[in-house]
């Protein structure tokens, strides 16, 4: 019952006005709009929790990526997708259900607000929904990954305490040379292995590798404040519109002669980008003062 693919058309049937507001819907679930989100609160509102929702959201989409490799479930046939919309990789579990029940349920945790709580349980149920709407998932794949991103943020509330006291007895310089090395043999395992349709691990390895070394660069050569210079909010919104013109012109820019298709290339793209948002991007507009 859970897979049966005609549920996407039970679902279109109910509400045949849907399908624009669910394409809308389910890009609140994109890794695009995550990079954005996390990148906004990094330069403009608190460093420091963009940097662990950050880590929380890297969990979740590590996690996604290999379950659905050891599952190799295929998607619904694309004559169930929406027009218009198209979907790589394998189908189990939801990427969309499962990274947004961890990344809106960890900041629900942290914001401690009956209205955010209450957002962010919506958005949660209703990207997932699209999913099955749009045709590109099961609703067994987004049961199932409403579950384990509950789990796993349970978890990561339980343990975050240990895991920052543990942290906290090694130099930060070998936990990102630790991370960094995770990050290339979880590459170099993928290139091994059978590679999903239309995906490939590069894109994630990049970001992890990039992580491990733009952090450290800013935390000693930037070292910046979220608050505004001499108070100004405007230069907030101007060190943000500049910052996302910078990253995704990166990110889209290089795509050419960094393709998507190759696992190395990807992964030096993602790189990059990294490298600019979190390192690069703090040092030009903390010394320009923005």
């Amino acid at each position: 019952m859970f897979f049966d693919p005609e549920i996407t058309n039970i679902l279109r049937n109910a509400l045949p006005w849907a399908g624009p507001f669910f394409r809308v819907i389910t890009e609140l679930g994109s890794e695009l709009f995550y990079v954005v989100l996390i990148l906004i609160g990094y330069w403009a509102y608190n460093k420091r929790e963009s940097i662990l929702a950050a880590y929380v959201l890297l969990v979740s989409v590590v996690t996604n990526y290999w379950l659905k490799l050891a599952i190799a479930n295929p998607r619904p046939d694309p004559s169930y997708w929406y027009e218009g919309v198209e979907a790589t990789n394998y189908s189990t579990p939801s990427g969309h259900a499962q990274n947004s029940t961890m990344l809106f349920g960890w900041l629900s945790v942290r914001v401690r607000r009956a209205w955010f709580g209450v957002l962010s349980v919506a958005l949660i149920l209703l990207i997932g929904i699209s999913r099955v709407y749009l045709g590109v998932h099961y609703l067994g794949d987004v049961l199932i990954g409403w579950g384990i991103g509950l789990v796993l943020l349970m978890i990561l509330v339980r343990l975050q305490e240990p895991l920052m006291t543990l942290f906290q007895r090694y130099r930060s310089e070998y936990l990102y040379l630790a991370m960094l090395i995770i990050g290339l043999a979880l590459t170099v395992v993928s290139t091994l292995l059978p590679t999903p349709p239309g995906d490939n691990f590069g894109s994630l390895g990049g970001l992890i590798m990039g992580i491990a070394v733009a952090f450290p660069l800013e935390a000693r050569y930037v070292n910046f404040d979220t608050a505004p210079p001499h108070g100004q909010r405007w230069r907030l919104i101007l060190r943000v519109v500049l910052g996302l013109i910078l990253v995704l012109g990166v990110m889209v820019g290089l795509s050419g002669v960094l393709p998507s298709s190759d696992t190395w290339f990807r992964a030096l793209r993602y790189f990059l980008v990294v490298i600019v948002g979190a390192f690069l991007w703090p040092l030009v507009f903390e010394r320009a003062g923005i």
